[in-house]
């Protein structure tokens, strides 16, 4: 008798820890939206419950089942899977069992797996319209993009007004390029739910691809569907963020959709705050958002005048400041334009304009009276010294102002002498013409304005160029720097580090390349690449942006980041800190030397690196050998059709004879922008690379660079034995219209193909070719 109780005791126990009122106080909390409600609730629920359940009774399904479901809606997805596959255990026929088990699989990066309970799910009940929406979802993800069409349409087949299931089938139409039906399908979404926010992105992303397929087949003649798809792709995306604002893809769209207007002042306010919030947010890169915010610098009232009296005057009098100040107070005043000087090199050759002769009138004024108070806010003289330090200094600067400038540093260093309050606008107006670590005692008085409103001025001009000084010594050397070109590019990048960014978008993290390359590239076989994270091999990492936006994607790999130049190196390695990285090691070395390297990676990249060596193929070559059998490889080469331009700008500098120095590059820059008849030379002055030095010296002052053809490109890969895997492509309408032309080549992989492409429509590849490559898995 006492052992039949304890039995009973037994059987009931597991019962007891799946307590039927717990479970319908959790789920009431969260249909009510007390999350706090329904997290205690489940605490208790499980408390009592191991990670190993041991052994369930059948009647335990459903609590195991509803305590799945509540997990699920907590973020708990690993306990969510490990309840689910319980339950399923105990039965396995239950068609909403396979349907939430799928949602944790998908949440786990099991695709696979996700796809296969929703095939059981559709097998018990072919009616559920969820599951097959579901379903199309991962098809789409996984970039079988027919089968994922037909999922949508039987789930639409079941249920017409299926909001979920229509956004789902416009995203796979967008995909396919078939924007029309996309953007149709993806408003009876909107309609049937106007706070479908994932629908707004669609249909924005849906509108902004049609606009840019209508304009590059266009010719010269825009059809004015063009901007009227451009127009409503940036209006859904303000009202996906107007829904749900914490979304970082929506942010990303929102930059790509408003980089491509030319805005007039004053615009509305609704998109003024959006771009200032866009300024400061990390999956935004500040350098899109030029466009848009120079064009409504350019078309302030303010700046008109000032450009009518630049044209005729390169200086400012003493007369002429106090209308010259209010009117650049007035344009610098709108926090847009500020934000812009601080954050980015500004493309714009009047604004560049605007800032030089502002200092230049502002150190006139000093010099005449010292303790008078600048003419223009002490806000925007930090902005404008924040440019000229993302410049470089670009501008030049006449022997008076040189000369005022040295004058300045001894008042600055007498006053501290003797110990005088430095004024602010001192510290700023110098900031405008040197970096502030050149002065005497530049980390005192960093200290002394760190409550100032110079504190980011000084953090930017002193604190972060001695830290790098500081960082060269923790930077180990792998190999020697010998060869004779390697040693020149080495120099070049010593002295202009390239290129100083700021701020790096963060994209969305994946599991591993392996699972990228399958959704990137869903032809390609890239069987035998390990799915766990690995080590990463980056071979010319430049000043970080690279490997810091690697191991962003894939933040569970290891990364050694390599580069010739110590001084880039070191700015990588302060920014990877800053960020707070650490799954990036850093070391200096020769391409061509890494054949001493022991080490074999299963994944490298080299991105805008092979075409500066002198030997392109010899270093390819080098890295191919440091590469595992069936290992990927992620190659940058630079276009020769798309840098028509660059090639003229060399012309121009070979023929005129500047020299590679500050003073040769600034010439250089006065020709182009005295010469804006020529074609070539004018779109070369819109590159954001024209208004820096490092930009410009790496640009076109380069000591080494080879340009490619894609034919050229294919002969390589023949010679090296790597399989073409695909082109990551900058423009999401290349894909659709490379398919439209050959839809013989599904997987996107002829080259021969490719360069047809590319004859008639040569930007395609302006930011450089970018693809990867697969070494043979067995090498014989």
């Amino acid at each position: 008798m006492g052992e039949r109780k304890r039995r009973l005791a037994a059987g009931q126990g597991l019962r007891h820890r799946f307590d039927r009122a717990l479970i319908a106080t959790a789920l009431r909390a969260l249909e009510a939206g007390d999350r706090a409600g329904a997290e205690n609730a489940f605490e208790r629920l499980v408390a009592a419950v191991p990670d190993d359940l041991g052994t369930a009774a059948a009647d335990d399904f459903d609590a195991l089942h509803a305590c799945g479901v509540i997990a699920l809606q907590l973020g708990r997805t690993a306990r969510a899977e490990a309840l689910l596959v319980k339950a399923n255990a105990l039965r396995d026929r239950d068609a909403a069992l396979h349907c939430h088990l799928a949602i944790a699989y998908r949440r786990l990066g099991k695709a696979d797996a996700a796809i296969g309970e929703l095939e059981k799910a559709l097998a018990l009940d072919p009616a559920l319209a969820a599951a097959h929406s579901n379903l199309g979802n991962l098809l789409l993800e996984r970039g079988d993009h027919e089968a994922a069409l037909h999922s949508f349409e039987r789930a639409l087949v079941i249920r017409q007004d299926y909001p979920e299931a229509l956004n789902g089938l416009g995203d796979a139409q967008r995909t396919a390029g078939h924007y029309e039906r996309a953007c149709t399908n993806l408003e009876r979404a909107i309609a049937l739910d106007p706070v479908f926010h994932e629908a707004w992105y669609n249909l924005s992303r849906a509108r902004a691809q049609w606009a840019a397929a209508l304009g590059g087949a266009s010719g010269a003649e825009v059809p004015p569907q063009v901007s009227e798809n451009a127009e409503r792709a940036l209006e859904s995306i303000l009202s996906a963020l107007q829904i749900n604002a914490d979304n970082a893809a929506y942010w990303t769209q929102f930059e790509s959709c408003v980089g491509d207007f030319d805005l007039r002042h004053p615009i509305d306010p609704r998109l003024h705050s959006r771009l200032l919030e866009a300024l400061e947010h990390p999956a935004v890169d500040p350098s899109a958002l030029a466009r848009p915010i120079v064009s409504v610098v350019m078309t302030h009232p303010d700046m008109q005048a000032i450009e009518r009296s630049l044209v005729a005057n390169e200086t400012i009098d003493e007369v002429a400041l106090p209308e010259f100040a209010r009117r650049a107070s007035s344009v610098l005043g709108d926090a847009l334009a500020r934000r812009l000087l601080e954050g980015i090199v500004v493309p714009n050759a009047l604004i560049q304009s605007l800032c030089a002769v502002t200092r230049g009138a502002l150190l006139a004024q000093w010099a005449r009276d010292p303790a008078a108070d600048p003419a223009v806010p002490l806000d925007c003289v930090a902005a404008i010294a924040q440019q000229a330090f993302n410049t470089e200094y670009v501008n030049g600067e006449s022997a008076a102002e040189s000369e005022w400038v040295a004058r300045l540093a001894r008042s600055i260093a007498e006053a501290r002498a003797d110990s005088r309050a430095v004024p602010l606008h001192w510290c700023a107006l110098y900031g405008c013409y040197r970096t502030l670590h050149q002065l005497d005692a530049a980390e005192e008085i960093a200290s002394e304005v760190e409550s100032t409103p110079l504190h980011a001025l000084a953090e930017r001009q002193i604190g972060e160029p001695l830290e790098e000084r500081r960082l060269r010594s923790a930077i180990p050397q792998l190999t020697q720097v010998s060869d004779v070109v390697s040693e020149a590019v080495k120099d070049q990048y010593e002295a202009n580090p390239y290129p100083r960014w700021l701020r790096i978008r963060s994209g969305e993290a994946q599991r591993s390349v392996a699972a990228f390359l399958r959704s990137r590239f869903p032809g390609a076989d890239i069987r035998g690449l390990d799915d766990a994270s690995g080590r990463i091999l980056i071979a010319g990492c430049g000043t970080g942006r690279h490997p810091i936006s690697t191991a962003l994607r894939f933040p569970d790999a290891r990364i050694l980041a390599l580069d010739l130049s110590k001084a880039s190196l070191a700015y990588a390695l302060r920014k990877t800190r800053a960020l707070g990285i650490g799954n990036v090691e850093y070391a200096q070395a020769d391409i061509l030397e890494l054949d001493s390297l022991a080490e074999r990676f299963p994944v490298i990249e080299c991105t805008g690196v092979l075409h500066h060596l002198k030997d392109p193929i010899a270093g390819w070559r080098t890295l191919g050998s440091l590469l595992v059998p069936g290992g990927v490889m992620r190659v940058g080469l630079y276009s020769d059709i798309a840098r028509r331009h660059v090639v003229r700008a060399r012309e121009v500098v070979a023929a005129e004879g500047f020299p590679p120095t500050p003073d040769g590059i600034r010439a250089f820059r006065r020709f182009v922008l005295a010469h804006d008849g020529d074609p070539l030379l004018a779109r070369f002055a819109r590159s954001e690379d024209f208004y820096s030095m490092s930009g410009l010296r790496d640009l076109v002052f380069n000591v080494q660079e080879h340009r490619f053809a894609l034919p050229q490109v294919a002969a390589m890969l023949s010679e090296l034995r790597f399989e073409f895997l695909g082109f990551e492509l900058s423009d999401p309408a290349a894909a659709p219209a490379y398919r439209a032309r050959f839809p013989g080549d599904p997987a996107l992989t002829s080259l021969d193909n490719w360069h047809a492409f590319e004859d008639s429509r040569p930007d395609t590849f302006a930011r450089m070719y970018q693809f990867w490559v697969r070494k043979p898995r067995r090498t014989g």
